[in-house]
């Protein structure tokens, strides 16, 4: 996805150079220490961050990387100085497909049968070539903003929502980006372990 990339770099540059000095810091200071108004200003004024689907009628609005942009300044400044916000607690997980594997190994995500062997059989597919330009059902890479792709990024967030939910009842100050690395960096070191569980297999320049 080179020249997508390369298309991100431009408008991002772009829309910085034209309206925040070329800094953005200034896209920073402009939301007041507040994370959901960083994350609506960077969907609003960057368009390649715009993550947003069609599902069962309705509109859907993930933001992956709008919201990992965000925790990732909070985290980098340790909650301090730009990396302040009063209202961290409202970013969700970031919904790609690793944090998803570690659920289902967890037992906090599950999947249909028809599904999970769906997951299956596309990995084997494209492992041997298969072009991933078709629709399901036949194995392949998933198309971004299937109904199954979304399924899985929505469950995703709300089994997180679920485990934060749990955590903080009994005492324990935790939000979803904590939990979204901790899930991410296990995923990573535990592949050997986790490679019987599937993962969907999405090209898309939200993840």
């Amino acid at each position: 996805m080179f020249e997508e990339r390369i298309s991100v770099l431009h408008e991002v540059g772009q829309v910085l150079l034209e309206k925040y000095d070329g800094k953005f810091a200034n896209v920073i200071r402009e939301c007041r220490a507040s994370a959901q108004m960083l994350v609506e200003t960077v969907v609003r004024e960057f368009p390649c961050f715009r993550d947003e689907h069609e599902f069962c009628g309705r509109s859907v609005y993930l933001y992956k990387r709008a919201q990992i942009l965000v925790a990732d300044i909070w985290a980098c400044f340790e909650g301090h100085g730009f990396g302040s916000f009063n209202d961290i607690d409202q970013i969700t997980m970031f919904a790609d497909y690793r944090v998803p594997q570690a659920l289902y190994h967890f037992g906090a995500l599950g999947y249909s049968p028809r599904l999970l062997e769906y997951l299956r059989r596309s990995e084997i597919a494209v492992q041997q070539g298969d072009s991933g330009h078709t629709q399901p059902p036949k194995p392949g890479l998933l198309p971004s903003g299937h109904p199954w792709e979304l399924e899985i990024r929505g469950n995703s967030i709300w089994a997180v929502e679920q485990i934060c939910r749990h955590i903080r009842a009994s005492g324990h100050n935790v939000n979803a980006i904590l939990i979204d690395f901790y899930m991410w960096d296990y995923a990573k070191e535990h592949t050997t372990a986790m490679r019987a569980i599937p993962i969907h297999l999405t090209r898309s320049k939200f993840y």
